[in-house]
């Protein structure tokens, strides 16, 4: 769809035409024409400080202060002053943009949407109004529409590196590797001075921890609202217990949750105190309701702006306080930035540093960090004595298992699955994956992939290295209980490079599947090695991929070899730590409660481990 097309998309009656006829809204009418008058108004009524200058200076200067209140989530105070602004200055494409921007913060998405096409109206050529409207179609997942609005503000400004690494984080979503070789060399040569780009989407695309704390501490300078970090000295205040507050909007049923619920439930209640402060939308589903049941205290803080939750936390006497988003979609890292307790730690919910200068620890392992790494990740590491990742030693598979039949795979093949989310495949992995359906005749690829568009590009890919699309069978969508009981059916879990399986590998070995996977250097390209190791078979990961390949043709074509395998990966998971939570959540607590010690003796935060 070319841009104009995507334009009339965008303005198409189902998505509300006609919002921007009137102008600048009716606030505009309201107030009669008189922009100076309307600024006297505002200014009377205290939502801003008057100054001075003309109608065009005092917009900007509005818009600056409704900046500051949306990243402090007072969502409503800076809605009210950007429609001051554009009544002070109707023809000021940014102040549009940030409304836009607001509205979108605040779920008013089809406003928001409106207002896009107002600035975009209002200069058609910019290439910051392209990239805002591709940015906002990417945050709805109108993905298509996002890369062709994103190439448009390429042609424009063509050295955008925010732009860019949008576009081919989407273009991965699709697994459409064009310009993926391009996209490498871009990110390796950026110069020292690069925009903010969003950490995560540079993941899938270079194995360099050096790059990436590069972009992280950029998007934490970029959105930090504290002029220069908070500190807090102690000692800490005295409760009996130490206090330990979780913060995220993955309280739900989400991979977040599958991970870390158990050991909620698990905290020893006689010396830790668990206060999770939730910023999503209240849900029904089961991993909000058991993040409520498993907490000393649960708040739903997802409408209140950062100051109060910051003073909640702190009135609630934390400890120590848990980020569990990272640079992830819906984070509110910036809450850190005021030190809501004197030890703060990442954890979790993104595999790399977070650049955040009041974040003081990440909890890792010695295989995910080692020491010639550390040198890559702002925080200093809690360690962990055998994987970082927790998990639920209670999970179970559906009662209702599934036959290779029922879910498209042959009886009598050796059936390989990649059931990671599809932005972390690129063709290196895949020309691998084909090799191997060349090699074992009597094999498929069991992929993960809901998006015909995706399954699309997939088999094209297939064809272009001589297979057969025939030879790739795609797996939907499954809930928990079920996706554990279908896994059951693969032979083998071929691992992605940049951005490992996390999650998902730890649910293939729970279902007795062998992860083959290659060692990278950057935290997410060897959490998979970290998993394979705690359950007793570091053989499954290689250094190369020659080996990566060899391995995988071993396990593939030596039926006694797979079953071996197979057997001791049972057998890890039942007596390994692994999936021991009673064991991870004391060796959890024994860290944190030396992290405190340190605090209390006036120590800085230093690498700890509990050897």
């Amino acid at each position: 769809m070319s841009n104009s097309e995507a334009q009339h998309f965008l303005a198409s009656p189902k998505n509300g035409a006609g919002f921007g006829n009137a102008g600048a809204l009716d606030f505009s009418a309201a107030v009669a024409g008189s922009p100076n008058a309307s600024f006297a108004m505002a200014a009377g009524k205290g939502a801003a400080a008057p100054v001075k200058g003309s109608p065009q200076e005092q917009a900007v200067y509005l818009m600056n202060v409704a900046k500051l209140k949306a990243i402090e989530r007072k969502a409503d105070e800076a809605v009210a002053l950007l429609k001051q602004a554009t009544a002070l200055d109707p023809k000021n494409r940014k102040v549009v943009t940030t409304l836009a921007e607001i509205l979108e913060l605040m779920g008013r998405t089809d406003e928001a949407l409106l207002c896009h096409i107002d600035a975009l109206r209002l200069e058609p050529r910019n290439p910051e109004c392209l990239a805002y409207i591709g940015s906002y179609l990417m945050r709805i997942q109108q993905d298509d529409e996002a890369i062709n609005y994103f190439e448009d503000a390429l042609r424009f400004d063509p050295n955008n590196e925010v732009v860019f690494s949008r576009m081919m984080h989407l273009k991965r979503r699709k697994c459409d590797w064009s310009d993926f070789r391009k996209a490498q060399r871009k990110i390796k040569s950026a110069k020292k001075d690069v925009k903010c780009v969003d950490p995560f989407s540079v993941l899938s695309l270079v194995d360099d921890p050096r790059i990436q704390m590069k972009y992280s501490i950029k998007a934490a300078k970029h959105h930090r609202v504290c002029l220069s970090p908070e500190k807090m000295t102690g000692p800490l205040a005295k409760s009996g217990k130490i206090r330990i507050g979780y913060f995220s909007c993955d309280f739900i049923d989400h991979a977040t949750m599958f991970l870390i619920g158990r050991m909620f439930e698990l905290h020893d209640r006689d010396r830790f105190e668990i206060f999770i402060y939730d910023y999503g939308r209240m849900t029904n589903q089961q991993g909000r309701l058991r993040a409520e049941q498993s907490a000393d205290k649960y708040l739903n803080v997802a409408d209140q702006p950062t100051e109060m939750i910051v003073e909640q936390a702190r009135a609630d006497g934390l400890d120590i306080a848990f980020d569990l988003k990272g640079h992830t979609r819906g984070n509110r890292i910036n809450l850190f930035d005021h030190r809501m307790a004197p030890i703060q730690i990442s954890y979790l919910g993104y595999p790399g540093t977070t650049g955040v200068e009041t974040l003081d620890y990440m909890i890792a392992d010695p295989i995910v960090v080692p020491p010639q790494y550390r040198k890559f990740y702002t925080e200093k590491v809690l360690y962990m004595p055998d994987c970082y990742q927790s998990n639920d030693d209670r999970r179970k598979a559906s009662e209702q298992k599934p036959t290779r039949a029922d879910v498209g795979l042959p009886d009598d093949a050796v059936v390989f699955c990649s059931f990671n989310s599809p932005y972390k495949v690129s063709p290196d992995e895949f020309d691998v994956w084909m090799h191997l359906l060349e090699q074992v005749p009597d094999s498929v690829l069991w992929f993960y992939a809901t998006d015909e568009v995706i399954r699309g590009n997939i088999r094209a890919a297939a064809e272009e290295r001589g297979v057969s699309p025939d030879r790739i069978v795609f797996a939907d969508f499954a809930g928990q209980e079920d996706h554990l009981a279908r896994l059951q059916l693969a032979d083998i879990f071929l691992d992605t490079f940049f951005v490992n399986a996390h999650t998902t590998a730890s649910d293939a070995l729970w279902a007795g599947v062998p992860v083959v996977t290659m060692v990278g250097k950057q935290f997410a390209a060897r959490v998979a090695t970290s998993l394979v190791h705690c359950v007793g078979l570091p053989e499954l990961s290689v250094s190369t991929v020659q080996q990566y390949q060899e391995l995988a043709l071993k396990l593939a074509q030596d039926r006694q070899y797979l079953a071996d395998i197979k057997k001791r990966v049972k057998e890890g998971i039942e007596s390994g730590p692994l999936y021991n939570t009673e064991l991870f959540t004391r060796n959890f607590e024994a860290l944190l409660e030396k992290a405190v010690q340190r605090f209390e003796a006036g120590l800085k935060p230093d690498h700890i481990s509990l050897t």
